[in-house]
């Protein structure tokens, strides 16, 4: 069976996958598509990063097509980042 696309994941798929992660420990493995539903990006983003961003989050291939990442490392991503009270802040 193949997977599902991500633009195919519905609002109410994201929310469960998202509140999975929510209560789970922070040394839970997670696929690219638990990750994204937490930080609230696309999966093509986190692809994106992986292979851009070389301060991006945290991750590890245990085989050639398998990419894990931890949700320490996505809760440290997510406190990293800087916090903005107006757009104009944003570059």
């Amino acid at each position: 069976m193949a997977k599902k696309l991500w633009k195919d994941v519905t609002e109410d798929e994201k929310m469960k996958m998202k509140q999975f992660v929510i209560n789970n420990p922070p040394d839970t493995p997670l696929t690219p598509e638990y990750a994204a539903s937490y930080l609230g990006v696309s999966t093509a983003t986190l692809q994106k990063m992986r292979c851009e961003d070389t301060n991006g989050i945290p991750f590890f291939k245990p085989s050639h097509r398998c990419v894990v990442y931890y949700k320490r490392d996505l809760d440290e991503h997510l406190t990293s980042q800087p916090a903005y009270r107006c757009t104009s802040e944003y570059r």
